[in-house]
């Protein structure tokens, strides 16, 4: 997602093979749902960015209904065309075992349906 952040342009060197990437997503545009195991430079980022964020204590506390209630509210007003990344690692790694970044304490089977 870095590399495609306007805000982050100038601060991502050039890399072979990545020089078609343009930047074309404006991290006040972004909501993620159901973060855990963020470490304090990826937090840093987010909160000095700009970026919308419901962690997991966050799901648990509001439950997954008013989490997309708020979300949709969010970015409908906005007015602009939705991207849905939907990340398999999100989801508790008890029910997808195969993720490739297992942590434990993320959404259920039931909330990410």
């Amino acid at each position: 997602m870095s590399f495609l952040l306007h805000e982050l342009q100038s601060k991502i060197s050039d890399l072979p093979n990545f020089s078609w990437i343009k930047s074309c997503v404006w991290a006040r545009d972004l909501v993620y749902i159901g973060l855990r195991d963020v470490d304090p430079g990826e937090h840093y980022i987010l909160k000095l960015l700009g970026v919308k964020v419901f962690s997991m204590t966050e799901v648990d506390q509001l439950g997954i209904g008013r989490v997309m209630e708020e979300t949709c509210d969010y970015i409908s007003a906005k007015k602009k065309p939705i991207h849905l990344s939907y990340d398999v690692d999100a989801i508790d790694p008890s029910v997808t075992p195969a993720t490739g970044t297992p942590v434990a304490g993320g959404l259920t089977y039931r909330d990410g349906a």
